[in-house]
């Protein structure tokens, strides 16, 4: 399991990586630009501070990672 910690709140992002394809749904739908997939990463990268614990990327998530 993959965290960073968000901008607001106590909460922390978390990836389960078991679940995880790398498809970047979560990245693509993020307004807020918290999210980067590298082409080279395997799994989505939290960009530190940007996050404001939404849920829009869990939400969408078609793999519940």
């Amino acid at each position: 399991m993959k965290e960073g910690r968000g901008s607001q709140g106590p909460w922390e992002w978390r990836l389960l990586e078991e679940n995880c394809t790398g498809c970047g749904i979560c990245a693509d739908v993020c307004e807020e630009e918290a999210l980067e997939m590298p082409r080279e990463a395997a799994y989505p990268k939290a960009v530190p501070g940007k996050c404001t614990g939404c849920g829009t990327c869990v939400r969408e998530c078609p793999f519940d990672a």
